[in-house]
C-alpha cells in the first residue's frame, strides 16, 4: 500500500505546474557565451520577467523586439531573463544576431529543458512575471504584442513600488 501512496505522489509531481503565488522555482544556468552563471537569487529585490524562448518559435521571434524596449523603459528594478530552450547555443545566437540590435537583457541558455520542465512549460514562448520576493504573479502563455506589452509594464510598475 505505501509503495502505491508514493508512486501516485511521485506521478502527481511530475504533472505539477507552477501557477500565481508560487514560488519561482530556482534554476542555474549559463549565459550564451558561457562566461558567466546565473540563479534566481541574482535576482532576488528585482521584479523579473522570465521568458522561455526557442529559436524555431515565431511568436518568440516576434516579441523579442518589445522585450527590448521593456527592458529598456525599466533600467531599475526591473531584469527580463531570456531563456533560450534550444539545443544548441548557435541556434539561439543566430536567433538573436538576425534581431540586428544590441540585448540588453540577461539571455540564458537550457539546452536539458531543466527549467522548462520546472515551470511546466506548455508552450513557446511563456513567460512568468515574478515579484521582488520570488513570488510568481503572472503567467503568459503565447507571445506578446504591443498591448499586452502596455498592460505588462502597468505591472510591473506596481510590482516595483
Amino acid at each position: 500500500m505505501n509503495y502505491i501512496l508514493i508512486f501516485l505522489l511521485l506521478t502527481f509531481n511530475l504533472f505539477a505546474e507552477v501557477n500565481v503565488g508560487d514560488k519561482a522555482p530556482d534554476f542555474t544556468l549559463k549565459t550564451l557565451d558561457g562566461k558567466q552563471t546565473h540563479t534566481m537569487q541574482d535576482f532576488k529585490g528585482k521584479v523579473v520577467l522570465l521568458n522561455l524562448w526557442a529559436s524555431w518559435c515565431k511568436g518568440c521571434k516576434k516579441e523579442m523586439p518589445a522585450f527590448v524596449a521593456l527592458q529598456k523603459n525599466n533600467k531599475k528594478g526591473f531584469e527580463l531573463v531570456a531563456v533560450s530552450l534550444d539545443d544548441s547555443k548557435d541556434k539561439a545566437t543566430h536567433f538573436l544576431s538576425t534581431l540586428n540590435q544590441k540585448i540588453p537583457f540577461t539571455v540564458l541558455h537550457d539546452s536539458k529543458k531543466q527549467l522548462g520542465k520546472a515551470y511546466s512549460c506548455s508552450a513557446m514562448p511563456s513567460s512568468y512575471l515574478i515579484d521582488k520576493n520570488g513570488v510568481i504573479k503572472q503567467v503568459i502563455i503565447g507571445s506578446l504584442d504591443s498591448n499586452d506589452i502596455k498592460t505588462l509594464q502597468n505591472e510591473i510598475n506596481k510590482l516595483k513600488q
